[in-house]
């Protein structure tokens, strides 16, 4: 699909301009004056239907556009803003065409974001991200004009040479493809039964090709949002971590219900796993599917950057983003009920075994040193515990004996403690 580009001549904005001209899937056209050049993007989006992107230099080269944006949001017709900007010190310094940008428009635009200063110490995907959420904004109802500011420090034309693969990770398949970083679909309450799925399409195979998959249950509030979260959970049959703000740590709606309790793998102690390096390592989930948009724990959210490139689902009702790490690949507004509908109308296969039971075992081992500790030792071994299972367990009596005896099977080890027996049993699991 081409893009269509509208660009005011100026040295500031030439990285953009530059860009944008040697890109093979672009149309596009220059005008030195901005306040015409707007307009007829303007009249492009409202003809097409389809936002244009107006590029400009810093200074009052953008104050020009402030006409086309007041029309573009009173009368709800997408455009996209690409102004170029000196870089913080020049501000208030008294350099030439440095103004205030930021917020330069008011109300008058959907969305606004400042981008930093071009450097590979960030990754590259947050700006992919960034003009993906921008996009959303910009087409969706009520639709009208956004503006990403986007700062340039001399020299324009001094990139690195060689960039640091940390900023490149995760931009190959989006490379090799004409598709968006992160994919928005909003669900449209229909009474159509195949319309949902319509528009799920995409993410349903998605979901049918997991291996590894793993569910997220994030912040949310509501009853009905609770067990829609459940049943899908159910449906899908796959290993579930609830944050705090689930509502399901206590699990207090499902207790009512034995047979989904007993349906639902819930790993609740995954949080303290993650101490241990092994398991950081070895948890690495090929589809994420997150409801609710925020997650409290930060090992967990280290583990689903670790976990990067994977298919990375977030379901919310708001628009809003909530992806810190920038790896979003499909972001769906929707309510949590109407999403697990769609879902539930769908059949999944089975996924592997070892990937549940591998988890469930490495839950119940967390669960079961941490009783033995609380029962049976010291202060200081309580404080040992404190620090999660991955820096304790090889202080456990006899573990000395198990290394030494390491080309035997593990599953085989006469331990005392319960815990180092199901420990054993898991890594033997992980290894095979």
């Amino acid at each position: 699909m081409h893009a269509y580009f509208c660009v005011a001549p100026g040295s500031r904005s030439s990285p953009l301009a530059i860009a944008a001209s040697t890109h093979p899937l672009t149309t596009c056209i220059a005008c030195f004056d901005e306040r015409s050049l707007a307009f007829h993007a303007l009249g492009y989006a409202r003809g097409s239907h389809k936002p244009a992107v107006v590029i400009t230099s810093s200074g009052t080269a953008v104050s020009n556009l402030l006409p086309a944006v007041v029309e573009s949001s009173q009368g709800f017709v997408p455009l996209l803003l690409l102004t170029a900007d000196r870089p913080p010190e020049l501000h208030d310094a008294g350099a030439n065409q440095a103004i205030n940008q930021v917020n330069h428009f008011g109300s008058f635009v959907r969305f606004f974001f400042g981008l930093p200063v071009p450097t590979d110490h960030i990754p590259a995907r947050m700006i992919l991200t960034t003009l993906d959420s921008a996009v959303y904004w910009a087409t969706s109802s009520p639709c009208g004009p956004v503006h990403i500011n986007c700062p340039f420090r001399e020299p324009l034309e001094n990139s690195p040479k060689e960039w640091m693969l940390s900023c490149l990770k995760g931009l190959d398949s989006w490379m090799s493809s004409a598709e968006p970083f992160t994919k928005y679909i909003q669900l449209q309450h229909s009474h159509a039964p195949d319309d949902s799925q319509g528009q799920m399409a995409e993410v349903i195979e998605v979901i049918q090709g997991a291996k590894r998959g793993l569910l997220l249950i994030g912040a949310i509030t509501t009853e009905d949002d609770i067990w829609a979260a459940l049943l899908l959970a159910k449906h899908l049959c796959w290993p579930v971590v609830a944050d705090i703000l689930s509502g399901l740590r206590l699990r207090k709606l499902s207790t009512s219900f034995q047979e989904i309790e007993d349906n639902v793998l819930f790993l609740d102690h995954l949080d303290h796993a993650l101490l241990s390096d092994f398991v950081r390592v070895w948890a690495q989930a090929d589809v994420i599917i997150q409801i609710g948009s925020r997650i409290t724990s930060k090992r967990i959210s280290q583990m689903i950057e670790d976990c990067f490139p994977c298919s990375y689902i977030m379901v919310d009702k708001h628009p809003c983003r909530h992806d810190p790490s920038h790896l979003l690949t499909h972001r769906i507004q929707s309510t949590i009920t109407q999403f697990a509908d769609c879902l539930c109308k769908a059949q999944f296969p089975l996924m592997s075994s070892k990937w549940s039971v591998s988890l469930r075992a490495l839950d119940m081992m967390d669960f079961e040193w941490r009783i033995e500790w609380l029962g049976e030792r010291n202060r200081k071994c309580l404080l040992l515990g404190v620090l999660g299972f991955g820096r304790v367990v090889w202080r456990l009596p006899g573990i000395e004996d198990a290394k030494a005896r390491n080309k035997q099977k593990l599953a085989t080890c006469t331990l005392k403690w319960p815990c180092m027996r199901i420990a054993c049993t898991w890594e033997e699991a992980c290894r095979k």
